[in-house]
């Protein structure tokens, strides 16, 4: 026994001379050091070894950006982005890269690391709706708090407000100012038009949304939202500068989502060269955001806080054309699962890419979901949760890897049974395997495209739909994307073992998914009953506590539909709407 205690003893005392030889050589100095993990942090590591702590992160989301409308893709170049190509082009461009047809799925897709039919926020969640992403959810701030990060949002939430408890400082942010709804008014700050009546009976509230922390954040009224956005970034950065904490930033930007406003300034470079007058004004949107993202990454350089930082730049799905923007040439826009509402610009720089994936199109497959592993896991250093449908994707693009990523799940819903001849009966959804998707439903119909007429000049072409067969299979698609990027060419009738594979796996999913949180309205959510303001109405709720009341079952039959399960409730295209109980 004594013999074994000295042969460890004499271990441990070689360990600590080797790593102080180790030190002594690479920095010819002697430093006193009460144990071995103080000592290590002096030795001197390689720069492919990684930082010296865990690197900061920085999730940079633009709201409704199309896939045209960045230099690198656009066809027409007729928005500059230099300062977003610049970071692409020495990243790594992810060009395969998936997110939900709307916001709120999509941010909560990335928070939760799950597909839209397993946290329930499956559609967009309008500013009188009682719910919120579910409270028995742990999601990425939460889990990165664990992980010795400081976390901080900037901007837009919108994943309810409702209750106190949904809130994003309840929800894991250690700081907050922005915006909980969809949209807002980018120098008043209010959400809603102020046009239309402001009674408590009528739907399209309108009041002031703008917070920091849960106060009321008035100060800022009539400064531009973006320039308030990349400010407070900065200052994070500049706060960080000195803490030995790693940061996760949350940089979630109203831009370039609607209403269309600008200062005047960066418009004028598109007077003359874009003639359609609301894509002026976008492009003007989007010069606005590339100009803050470079003062953001100065920023970073300037303090010496790149070196241990990773950037992500996304959009939350694709461009809405109907408001100036541009999903050329995939099909499809924003509200669509055609490649132009869910396939997204993406792309990641850090001095912590491998130097021979710098500069290079990332092709493997990738979705929303998958940043919360890639960060919790692959970044932070946690371990896998099995519960989780994301995937660490880190060392794929760290190093070029091919991706761990086999299929994504856009979403499922409707009646999950199927017929005699293993058809489904009523189900709808859209899911990616491999190289090909398979679509069911007419929620992936595209009805407006831009096309390039004779003068070269971008037309939007609205397309006629009989929503009498919006259930019919006429809507089905099969494509393989990798040789169809386009989706002009329909294999659905064609390609029958590739169609049943996909059908099967879409079957899987439609039978995991949970109920959808409940978008019930109520005029008490109406801001003139609480001075003007957006705020919570409603006492805190527990999601695995809750219980559809008979109205709420009226209303949401089967499933606890939602307004595009038209082909799995009742074949009506409509939303539905809790009564007052």
């Amino acid at each position: 026994m004594t013999s074994n205690i000295w042969m460890k003893s004499c271990v441990v005392t070689l360990s600590v001379l080797s790593l102080l030889l180790i030190m002594i050589i690479s920095t010819g100095k002697v430093v006193v050091v009460d144990n071995v993990t103080r000592l290590a942090k002096h030795v001197r590591r390689d720069p492919e070894s990684g930082p010296r702590k865990k690197p900061n992160i920085i999730f940079i989301l633009a709201d409704d950006l199309g896939w045209n409308d960045v230099s690198y893709h656009n066809s027409s170049c007729d928005i500059h982005t230099p300062n977003i190509d610049r970071l692409a082009k020495e990243g790594v461009r992810l060009e395969n890269y998936y997110a939900q047809s709307v916001c709120t799925p999509s941010r909560a897709s990335f928070m939760t690391g799950l597909y839209k039919s397993r946290h329930g926020l499956e559609n967009v969640l309008a500013a009188g709706e009682a719910g919120c992403l579910p409270n028995n959810l742990e999601i990425m701030p939460q889990i990165l708090k664990r992980h010795g990060y400081t976390t901080h949002l900037v901007g837009k939430w919108h994943l309810g407000f409702s209750r106190r408890n949904c809130l994003p400082n309840q929800r894991g942010f250690d700081t907050f100012l922005g915006f909980h709804n969809g949209a807002l008014d980018y120098y008043r700050h209010t959400h809603g038009n102020p046009s239309q009546p402001k009674d408590p009976e009528v739907k399209h509230f309108v009041g002031f949304d703008f917070w920091e922390n849960e106060k009321v954040a008035e100060d800022y009224t009539g400064q531009y939202a973006t320039h308030i956005f990349v400010k407070r970034a900065q200052e994070i950065i500049a706060n960080h500068t000195q803490n030995e904490e790693p940061f996760f930033l949350f940089l979630s930007l109203s831009a370039v989502h609607a209403p269309l406003l600008v200062p005047q300034n960066y418009i004028e470079q598109y007077e003359g060269k874009i003639t359609d007058q609301k894509r002026k004004i976008y492009a003007g949107m989007t010069s606005c955001m590339d100009e803050g993202i470079k003062n953001l990454t100065d920023t970073l350089q300037r303090l010496d806080v790149w070196k241990d930082t990773v950037l992500v730049f996304s959009s939350d799905n694709g461009g809405a054309v109907y408001e100036g923007a541009s999903n050329i040439p995939l099909l499809g826009h924003k509200g669509r699962f055609t490649e132009g509402g869910i396939r997204v610009v993406g792309f990641v720089n850090s001095p912590l890419l491998s130097k021979q994936v710098q500069g290079t199109n990332y092709t493997g497959l990738m979705g929303v979901a998958d940043w919360l592993p890639t960060f919790v896991e692959g970044i932070a250093g946690g371990s896998k949760d099995p519960k989780l449908d994301g995937v660490n994707m880190w060392e794929s693009i760290r190093y070029g890897t091919s991706s761990p990523r086999k299929e994504y799940l856009y979403e499922v819903g409707g009646n999950c049974d199927w017929n005699e001849d293993d058809e489904p009966l009523t189900m709808y959804g859209t899911i990616r395997v491999g190289d090909w998707k398979l679509h069911l439903g007419a929620g992936g119909i595209n009805q407006r495209i831009w096309h390039t007429d004779k003068d070269h000049r971008m037309r939007l072409t609205d397309m006629e739909i009989d929503f009498n067969k919006m259930c019919s299979s006429e809507f089905n698609t099969l494509h393989n994307i990798r040789l169809d990027p386009y989706e002009k060419h329909n294999q659905y009738q064609k390609a029958h073992n590739i169609r049943a594979t996909l059908l099967k796996k879409l079957k899987y999913h439609c039978r995991r998914k949970v109920p959808t949180v409940p978008k019930i309205e109520r005029k008490e959510a109406n801001p003139i009953l609480r001075e003007g303001v957006f705020s919570p109405w409603l006492d805190d709720w527990n999601y695995l506590e809750w219980h559809p009341t008979s109205a709420d079952k009226k209303y949401f039959k089967s499933r606890y539909c939602t307004w595009d399960s038209f082909c799995g409730c009742t074949g009506s295209f409509r939303r539905y709407r809790s009564r007052e109980t």
